[in-house]
């Protein structure tokens, strides 16, 4: 052999030395489909007998299909019957679950097969099954014998279930008979069969129960069972044992419809047995809805009804109370229910169109009294409302609009009927001088009633017609002054100030001659108003002649997010106003005339922002006849978004009416410790009106909810155990955080 050909040789030689020192890798039963597609093996040595149709793999041996994965340090594939014998730190990757062992089989074709010494792992659920057999009998289905079931990942879990027989079917349940609870390892409670939900999507099934201690009801088991109707609904059915009250039985319903589209009912029923209860049939209905027939046309409906005055009072806690359900409301529908302490409840139904040129709403409003020595508010059904947009009268500065209304009042017994308002306005905005503006808005209001069934203390007309006119003419100024404002730096800081001063003239009326349909037919003015100046927002319908001066001033702060974009933050808001009345009465809400100084008190308004998790704000109202301070409105509210701290502190003073301090606070102390506080105190009577305390500590597979509630009339104890991954978790803190954003713990 020449030496062209011995290097020839030495070549070949080291080529296929190289080859057997790297993986070597190849495809399965090439020719043949499977679903999901191909298998390909890879080993670092791959052994095909054709005498017994067999690959033998060794070393690091990885079967693979998509998705799915064998891993082993043995395999032998029968290219015949398409069964994998594997041996030695087994690994099924099926996608995001994993079955691991010891050895087993698998076979190729139908994806089915066994692994020894397993532990089997399903991500969404976070269940850990551990079992000497584990089989994958179907696509998505398991069988285990003498397994452990827990979510907890450590070695000795603190808790678990242990299984002679067990199915796991995934989107489904885990099913065993004759299954104990164990503690630590320790067997504390036996099961003679166990559910498991084992699905990765929304799942039916009991919920955590909750347990409490109440002075007034005594003790409280609450046992929920959230039903998976489907894609679009679902519902929780409520099941609270009461020991001095009795069964109450509660269900709240929900379903979610293209776009904004969404509804939420709430009902809880209960035989009351304590003999002081106003009635024995208890019960709460409540709910929203938002449908969207197009974008510009939405019904949304509101419903609150209870039994009787001390409904909300002994019932308001756990899954059924009025709170939780109402931060739920805020949550989806951005609107709550009456708070608690509110003795009249309204429900509603709105129908709204926005149209190129006005907004229409046929509406009807319904209100429940509680109290009897209350006044009886009138329904509105039905009512209709149309309002304008503003049109310019040519190229003048002047713009023109219309408000109207109709609605139907009755109330059984009294008087009923209906009112047409045709309100029609003229707006100018004009700049007499430069950096002044000058704005007008002048009104002609005709309402017209028409009384169906009298009463003794009313009209006796059948038909009353009434002509108001309002006006309005605001003279402001605008100056400002930035600082630290550079050509290269996009960060600076602007102050402005804003003096304005208003006229508003609106004729008094003698409110007796007309229906007391609505309230502010009969006045404007209440109690804990009387000093306040008028402002924007207040629209008085009669008896004002007046003048409100004041100004307003912003510190602002421009910078730039991580993208480029300008952010303008408001660091300082400030407002003084002060009203000089020309008549020495006003008109009250109970329709008489009550006195009024000639000067209001003034009234300063601010917020101070310095960084984005602190806000301080002060109302302050001071009597300018050596009454001293009337009102004031303080708060300190600390949120931090990244750690959800949140702490917020108000008081409230209006003379003679309020005195009073909340505090609401939930802490993050921990990443396995969380707490919240809510308190209120009055200083008209020295009394707590109600304080909540809670503590949550929750570690990876368990947790604890303790809450402790006061009030004045009762003393209530809650705990809960969660457990997730077996049933829900706590989602949401009992308080509503700033803007809508809360924690998930």
């Amino acid at each position: 052999m020449g030496r062209r050909g011995v290097w020839v040789w030495v070549l070949i030689c080291l080529f296929f030395a190289a080859a057997s020192a790297g993986a070597e890798e190849m495809e399965l039963f090439s020719g043949e489909r499977f679903q999901g597609g191909p298998w390909r093996i890879r080993a670092d040595q791959i052994i095909y007998e054709a005498t017994t149709h067999t690959y033998s793999a060794v070393g690091q041996v990885e079967i693979r299909q998509g998705e799915r994965r064998i891993t082993a340090d043995q395999v032998q594939v029968n290219e015949i019957t398409k069964i994998a014998q594997v041996q030695g730190h087994v690994l099924f990757v099926l996608g995001e679950d994993i079955l691991a062992g010891q050895a087993g089989y698998f076979n190729l074709a139908t994806r089915c097969g066994e692994l020894r010494g397993a532990r089997l792992f399903l991500k969404r659920n976070h269940f850990h099954v551990d079992s000497p057999l584990i089989r994958k009998t179907g696509e998505h289905s398991y069988y285990t014998e003498k397994a452990v079931i827990t979510t907890c990942d450590a070695d000795l879990p603190v808790w678990s279930f242990s299984a002679q027989k067990l199915n796991v079917v995934l989107e489904g349940y885990a099913t065993s008979p004759n299954t104990f609870l164990r503690l630590a390892g320790v067997p504390v409670f036996y099961l003679p069969y166990v559910i498991l939900p084992a699905m990765t999507v929304r799942q039916s099934g009991f919920l955590m129960p909750n347990f409490g201690q109440h002075k007034a009801g005594g003790t409280i088991l609450e046992i929920p069972l959230y039903w998976a109707i489907n894609n679009q609904m679902d519902a929780t059915l409520y099941q609270n044992i009461i020991t001095n009250r009795g069964y109450q039985q509660g269900v709240e319903y929900r379903w979610r419809g293209h776009g904004d589209s969404a509804g939420n009912f709430h009902f809880a029923y209960l035989n009351d047995r304590d003999e002081q209860a106003l009635t024995n049939h208890r019960y709460l209905v409540a709910g929203m809805l938002t449908q969207a027939w197009s974008p510009d046309w939405h019904t949304r409906l509101t419903l609150d009804r209870v039994s009787d005055i001390n409904y909300l009072k002994n019932f308001n806690f756990g899954y059924l109370g009025l709170n939780r359900y109402s931060r739920e409301l805020v949550q989806e529908f951005g609107r709550d229910l009456e708070q608690e302490e509110v003795n009249t409840r309204v429900s509603t139904l709105v129908n709204s169109g926005n149209l190129p040129w006005f907004n229409l709403s046929a509406y009807g409003r319904y209100y429940q009294r509680l109290r009897a020595d209350d006044p009886n508010p009138y329904h509105k059904l039905p009512g209709l409302s149309l309002e304008t947009v503003t049109y310019p009268i040519g190229k003048t500065p002047f713009l023109i609009g219309l408000n109207s209304s109709y609605i139907h009042y009755y109330h059984e017994p009294g008087q009923t009927g209906h009112r047409l308002d045709l309100h029609p306005q003229l707006w100018g905005q004009l700049q007499p001088l430069p950096g002044v503006s000058l704005d007008s808005r002048i009104g002609y209001r005709q309402t017209a009633f028409r009384i169906d069934k009298h009463i003794s203390q009313g009209p006796p007309d059948n038909y009353l017609t009434r002509q108001l006119y309002d006006a309005k003419v605001s003279v402001a100024s605008k100056w400002f002054k930035d600082y630290g404002r550079g050509d290269a730096d996009q960060t600076y800081y602007r102050h402005t100030l804003r003096p304005e001063v208003s006229y508003w003239n609106m004729p008094r009326y003698n409110a007796s001659r007309y229906p007391d349909f609505d309230p502010f037919d009969l006045g404007w003015r209440e109690v804990t108003s009387r000093n306040l100046p008028i402002r924007d927002g207040d629209d008085p319908l009669g008896g004002v002649n007046a003048v409100t001066y004041g100004f307003s001033s912003n510190l602002l702060r421009r910078g730039e997010n991580r993208q480029g974009q300008a952010v303008v933050r408001d660091l300082l808001w400030l407002r003084f106003s002060q009203s000089a009345f020309f008549t020495s009465t006003s008109m009250w809400l109970d329709g008489l005339s009550h006195h009024q100084n000639r000067f209001s008190d003034f009234l300063g308004e601010s917020e101070f922002s310095p960084f984005r998790q602190l806000t301080l704000g002060l109302d302050l109202g001071a009597s300018p006849y050596n009454e001293g301070f009337t009102r004031a409105n303080t708060k300190l509210t600390i949120y931090d978004p990244a750690r959800k701290n949140y702490l917020n502190v108000g008081y409230l003073f209006i003379k003679e009416s309020a005195n009073q301090v909340n505090v609401t606070t939930y802490l993050d102390l921990l990443p396995s410790v969380k707490t919240w506080v809510t308190s209120a105190h009055t200083f008209l009577t020295n009394k707590k009106l109600e304080s909540r305390y809670g503590l949550v500590f929750q570690r990876q597979c368990w947790g604890v909810a303790l809450s402790y509630t006061e009030r004045p009339d009762d003393k209530r104890i809650g705990f809960t155990i969660i457990i997730p991954g077996l049933a829900e978790k706590f989602k949401r803190p009992p308080i509503i955080m700033p803007e809508g954003r809360e924690n998930t713990f």
